[in-house]
């Protein structure tokens, strides 16, 4: 998924490019056109740099700069006798001009500076005829670097907008690591821990700031978040997504009442294609974040087999799956089938962070606050 994006988007660059140049040559036609003593800048230009050009190589072929040494240092007899013609026959190029990369970068600076007067004259930008690249950076190729190439700012930017559009996490601008903050949560004992809940939270924050950090090369893939209701599990799940997609990844979020709807109404209608899109996007893209495990509607196995194949072929693919439960551990044993928790519990492949204290959203109400984690 995330190499059919970045396609895409390279597409959009190369198009958006080809037209600016296109645009510049327009531009350009119409100065020429309207001024005359461009026109002349510009061969004048040509012509010095020509001359400089042929200097070079006279300066570098060791064969003509020798018959020339030797025309010049052996005259005709009936010439020798002669006085030189001053300034002419025997003048050299001016070799330090010809390659002194600085004296010619001084010159065209200065030749440029004088097109850009000429504009400025005739009622003209002064920078009317550059090509104006939406990224001066990468000048919209997306790339930056000479021998080695990575991506520019302004791509993974772009690839981070059109994954947010895809993965519908308009939430993480308001839930994410910057606005994530642990003093909302009461000081009250966790149990299993010598933390209370605050302290927990900020814990929790720590580990999961550096498993972004780490991304994409977390020795494990999946994330399971357990606990009840209004204890900042989808919280730090949006903290996750709106990290990993500003690294230009793509990011799914589904809740798996919707997923296994979804799922169970194409096979229901036989939709074959509908089906296969959107197990497509679930097996394709980067990390898949399934919230509110628990809470789809039981269909005899369909549940747990679908569920299966989807964490059983993202860890073949060693693709990342992070979910969240209002389910204990023991519950999920219960409610899903023993392949499914296998999976689910594989400490190998698998981080389980365990929610527990006063409901977050509940405490807020009694407080008579309107934000809420």
């Amino acid at each position: 998924m995330k190499d059919d994006l970045l396609k895409e988007i390279l597409r959009e660059y190369d198009a958006c490019r080809l037209e600016e140049q296109r645009a510049q040559k327009e531009r350009e036609a119409e100065v020429l056109r309207s001024i005359p003593g461009l026109a002349r800048l510009r061969r004048s230009l040509v012509s010095s740099l020509a001359e400089k050009a042929r200097a070079l190589v006279r300066q570098s072929d060791p064969i003509s700069h020798n018959t020339a040494k030797e025309s010049v240092s052996e005259p005709a007899d009936s010439d020798r006798n002669a006085k030189p013609d001053q300034g002419t026959a025997y003048a050299k190029p001016d070799q330090g001009t010809a390659s002194n990369p600085d004296m010619e970068l001084e010159w065209s600076r200065q030749a440029k500076e004088k097109e850009a007067a000429l504009l400025a004259e005739h009622g003209y930008p002064r920078d009317y005829l550059d090509i104006h690249y939406r990224c001066s950076r990468c000048r919209d190729t997306g790339y930056v670097g000479d021998l080695v190439k990575e991506k520019c700012s302004c791509l993974i930017q772009r690839l981070a907008e059109r994954s947010y559009r895809f993965a519908d996490l308009s939430e993480t601008k308001q839930e994410n690591f910057e606005t994530f903050d642990a003093g909302v949560f009461p000081e009250t004992v966790v149990e299993g821990s010598r933390l209370n809940q605050r302290e927990y939270m900020e814990h929790l924050k720590h580990a999961l700031w550096d498993y972004q950090a780490a991304y994409p090369d977390n020795p494990k893939k999946n994330i399971l978040f357990t606990g009840k209701t209004g204890l900042g599990k989808t919280f730090l799940l949006n903290c996750l997504a709106k990290s990993i997609l500003e690294k230009g990844y793509t990011v799914l979020k589904l809740t798996s009442f919707n997923l296994f709807e979804n799922l169970f109404r194409s096979s229901l209608q036989n939709s074959e294609e509908g089906a296969l899109l959107l197990k497509d996007r679930i097996f394709s893209v980067d990390v898949l974040i399934i919230d509110d495990l628990g809470t789809e509607t039981r269909r005899n196995n369909f549940t747990a087999e679908e569920l299966f194949n989807i964490l059983n072929e993202r860890y073949l693919q060693k693709q990342h799956t992070f979910l969240s439960t209002n389910l204990s551990l023991s519950d999920l044993r219960d409610f899903y089938s023993d392949r499914v928790t296998s999976r689910l519990f594989d400490t190998q492949n698998t981080m389980i962070f365990r929610f527990s204290g006063q409901d977050i959203r509940l405490r807020t109400r009694q407080h008579g606050d309107s934000s809420s984690q």
